[in-house]
């Protein structure tokens, strides 16, 4: 060959002298001859070298000028992913428990290896750590170390002495190794493990004793001191297949450093991404952009969950970061009127106003809240008033959240940090805000809200024992409140007890089904309490008894969580173990019979990050339901604002062995059990409710009990 030859300057295809365009990748070409020996080519890995990529042909009928400006188009495209790119995709796999418990991290890796992409021009790799135990072979707990994923095999191309996982040097690190020895077109980033949202942050490092995660402000650290990111360049998109981090301010956070985010607003299923998506990298895949291939992303998390063994919420968002600002500005437009209209003689009404039922990762009342709500929701409650705002942002927010799909009712892509629930830790949750803010007028709007949240009460924190009570016609349960419950009025809820001796009362059902009319709170539904039935191989029918505490409601289904003591005995699951656990109900609005959503262990982590794990209740072999009894009433016969539990189980169990079946069921007040609870209150049937007021500030208020006539 000629020793003048060309070659493209983005590419290296040799190419005709006098050619304006690549062939290959459609790069505009200077025009003159360049007389070098051909680029050299990268390491793929240690020992290897990066193979040629594929010389595609074209016949060239039209004239130059006209191919040039075709050329210039096609390489300004955003995203393009045709043949002839290069894409690397790191995957910073924190095990965490997730994989010592469940396996889930392996379970992702062999997805990855399942996958049909291309490897001449997709790279995979995968930086593991952070867990005590891995169920793939070829993984130690005893390193960090980096796998590339190629034809199938999941093979190890560097090792590094064991460290946390959540430290940002070693994210920085591995970024740079993949960028130094696969240089792509693009560069792509996901964070697997646990997620917190905002102010919480990203990752648990099972190593560690302190638990501590990664937070927002050393994950963009960890970016920064990048070499892909010092030398102008962008991720293409920064993906977390984690719970709660599709938040406003993480996507502010990433955008100096990645074009796009793929996110999810909620928690994650216990599965996670469905890594099937690798399947649009093929040599043959119509995908072309990257807009496109995150679609991919979210349609394949999404549809992985059709048949899931039960009623999951999803969410999942491609956000385009370019622009966020944007959309900050319309924000900052709303609160900061906002801001100056609120008062103290304001404040509970705003309050009402802007209080949303769905808060992502919630617990309920009895758990500290991460006070995530979606954005356009927040913004779409105060449309009567700022209707302007609200429709700038709106769309702004058409142009932010380029693809979203979640089956939760008013989740429209991006959360925001707002003091909805949590407002008894609002000193320390804004303190905590304060590093991530994505706005400044936002974050004095909070400022003040939290300032009326804290300040001098509007709610005397008394025992309300002498608020006059009564049935109406309908027998519902209704109880007149004082002015200033009423006027500071945010919420309510309905506990059943049963009453199982002098001064000994046991929890049956909490819920939120109350309405305030006036001023009468009144009970819209009270005839009500859960019970296990088990049927077994031979068709006999057992049932326990189970205290169900209302976590969220909607207008769809109210979800319920139940405590107890959970064995499993199945060694293809978990091993023998007995803990402490949560049973999440979900019943459907009308049904009488509830769904088993899942069951949560309760875990010692304190870090404040939600977890994707859960586990199917089709592999419990034994469960044991239980609650206590509380003494309600000082020595002097009030009503005590601190129930005080007497350490009492009345619980039940439900034994299920293989071919057993079990469901929860509401039934009245007035089921006969027989004779389930062992001892003197076996038959005892009498009942009380206790209404509880949750005003504006975030205090609530225990009312006396009303007994209910059976």
């Amino acid at each position: 060959m000629n020793d003048q030859q060309k070659y493209c300057v983005r590419c290296g295809t040799n190419i005709q002298i006098g050619q304006n365009f690549c062939t290959n990748c459609g790069a505009p070409q200077t025009p003159q001859v360049q007389q070098v020996s051909p680029p050299p080519q990268a390491p793929t890995n240690n020992t290897q070298t990066k193979p040629n990529k594929n010389k595609s042909k074209l016949w060239l009928a039209i004239c130059a000028p006209l191919a040039l400006i075709i050329a210039v188009v096609m390489a300004v495209a955003i995203g393009l992913n045709s043949a002839g790119k290069d894409r690397t995709i790191m995957v910073y796999m924190i095990g965490s428990d997730l994989e010592s418990q469940s396996a889930a991290a392996s379970l992702d890796i062999t997805e990855m290896t399942e996958a049909n992409f291309d490897p001449e021009h997709t790279k995979l790799l995968i930086y593991t750590g952070g867990t005590k135990k891995w169920a793939l072979d070829e993984v130690s707990p005893e390193e960090n170390a980096i796998f590339e994923i190629v034809d199938g095999n999941i093979n190890k191309i560097q090792s590094y002495e064991k460290s946390l996982m959540t430290n940002p040097d070693n994210l920085t690190n591995f970024i740079n190794y993949a960028y130094d020895k696969y240089p792509a077109d693009y560069y792509d980033l996901i964070l697997w493990d646990h997620g917190g949202g905002p102010i919480f942050g990203y990752g648990v490092d099972e190593n560690s004793l302190s638990g501590t995660p990664m937070k927002m402000t050393s994950l963009a650290d960890a970016l920064s001191k990048t070499s892909l990111i010092g030398s102008g360049k962008k991720f293409d998109f920064i993906g977390f297949d984690a719970c709660l981090m599709g938040s406003m301010e993480v996507a502010k956070i990433l955008s100096s450093y990645s074009n796009y985010m793929i996110a999810s607003e909620e928690v994650e299923p216990g599965d996670g991404w469905n890594y099937s998506f690798l399947d649009n990298l093929g040599k043959n895949s119509k995908v072309q952009t990257s807009e496109e291939l995150a679609k991919s992303v979210i349609d394949q998390y999404i549809s992985s969950y059709d048949d899931y063994w039960y009623d999951v919420d999803l969410s999942m968002a491609l956000i385009d970061l370019k622009e966020i600002d944007p959309l900050i500005d319309s924000v900052d437009s709303l609160f900061s009127t906002v801001k100056d209209e609120i008062t103290s003689q304001t404040f509970s009404q705003y309050s009402r106003t802007m209080t949303r039922d769905k808060v992502y990762g919630y617990s309920g009342r009895d758990s500290e809240s991460y006070d995530l709500v979606d954005l356009m929701d927040l913004c779409q409650s105060l449309k009567n008033t700022h209707s302007d705002e609200v429709s700038k942002i709106e769309q702004s927010l058409k142009n932010t959240v380029k693809y979203s799909r979640s089956n939760i009712d008013n989740t429209n892509g991006l959360s925001v940090y707002f003091l909805n629930y949590n407002k008894q830790a609002a000193e320390q949750m804004l303190s905590r805000y304060k590093e991530v803010v994505f706005s400044e007028k936002y974050y004095d709007f909070l400022t003040k809200y939290k300032n009326f949240v804290t300040g001098d009460r509007k709610v005397t924190r008394k025992v309300y024992n002498d608020l006059p009570k009564d049935k109406d016609t309908n027998n519902a349960i209704e109880i007149e409140l004082s002015d200033e419950l009423k006027d500071n009025y945010q919420s309510g809820e309905i506990i059943i007890f049963r009453k199982l001796g002098e001064n000994k009362f046991m929890p049956v059902y909490r819920s939120s089904e109350v309405e305030l009319d006036g001023d009468k709170l009144r009970a819209t539904s009270y005839n009500l309490q859960f019970v296990v039935e088990v049927t077994d191989a031979d068709g006999e029918i057992g049932y326990g008894w189970s205290m169900m505490a209302e976590k969220e409601r909607t207008a769809d289904y109210a979800d319920y969580v139940s405590f107890g003591i959970l064995a499993y005995n199945d060694d293809s699951f978990l091993g023998f173990s007995t803990k402490k656990y949560e049973m999440h109900i979900r019943v459907r609005s009308g049904d009488s019979e509830g769904q088993i959503k899942d069951i949560r262990v309760d875990s010692d982590d304190e870090t404040g990050l939600a977890s994707k794990m859960s586990f199917d209740p089709n592999k419990i072999k034994f469960i044991d339901l239980f609650t206590g009894t509380y003494k309600l009433y000082n020595d002097s016969g009030e009503l005590d604002y601190n129930m005080e539990s007497h350490d009492m189980l009345y619980g039940t169990e439900a034994n299920v062995e293989k071919g057993d079946t079990y469901k929860v069921k509401l039934v009245g007040l007035d089921f006969d059990f027989g004779d389930i609870y062992d001892g003197e209150f076996s038959n005892t049937k009498d009942y009380y409710a206790e209404f509880i007021v949750h005003d504006t500030q975030g205090d609530s208020h225990q009312l006396n009990l009303v007994h209910i006539d059976q």
